[in-house]
């Protein structure tokens, strides 16, 4: 049946997988040297919870208590209804946020809301200032890719910046093809 929708034109989809996002802390080095780039030890996974997002919902308490800080996740709603996920980790360590991300994730999804998440990010800032991120590295778990997102002032974005970093890191994780998926965070 696979064969006969490639045949028609269709592809198959993508099953949902975290494993890219821990191939993330290969792409460091590359955005290091080439761009000037670390993490900032700072991570989000970004949800739509049923019901109404802020009263603790099962979803939520679950996201706040998953990973292996040492301190709970702060756990906020945005304006779109969204639940965001904020986990960090103090002395930038890639990969234990990416392991506490990925917790996030997998605890969601084994409770049965895989269907809510979102997105996934990860932030990286300049090495001479870590304080304000220039780029949030952005993981759809359906799609199975990342796309960079580069935020330039209150609204705008640096495309310039995004397509470089998409190109640069092409090899190394799956990068989204359509840049019409690439959606601000």
């Amino acid at each position: 049946m696979a064969l006969l929708g490639t045949l028609l034109g269709r592809s198959r989809s993508v099953r949902p997988s975290l494993l890219p996002l821990l191939d993330l802390s290969a792409a460091v080095l590359a955005l290091r040297s080439g761009h000037g780039l670390a993490p900032t030890g700072s991570g989000t996974v970004c949800f739509v919870a049923e019901g109404r997002p802020g009263t603790e919902t099962e979803a939520e308490i679950i996201a706040g208590l998953a990973g292996d800080s040492a301190r709970r996740n702060l756990v906020t709603n945005d304006a779109h209804g969204r639940t965001i996920v904020r986990c960090w980790r103090e002395n930038g360590d890639l990969g234990w946020l990416l392991d506490d991300l990925v917790d996030v994730n997998e605890r969601l999804a084994q409770a049965g809301f895989a269907s809510w998440l979102l997105h996934t990010a990860v932030d990286f800032a300049e090495v001479r200032d870590m304080r304000h991120p220039r780029l949030t590295m952005v993981y759809r778990r359906e799609r199975g890719t990342f796309y960079p997102y580069a935020p330039r002032g209150t609204r705008g974005r640096d495309r310039a910046m995004e397509l470089k970093i998409r190109s640069s890191l092409t090899r190394i994780v799956p990068m989204e093809s359509d840049i019409g998926r690439w959606r601000p965070v």
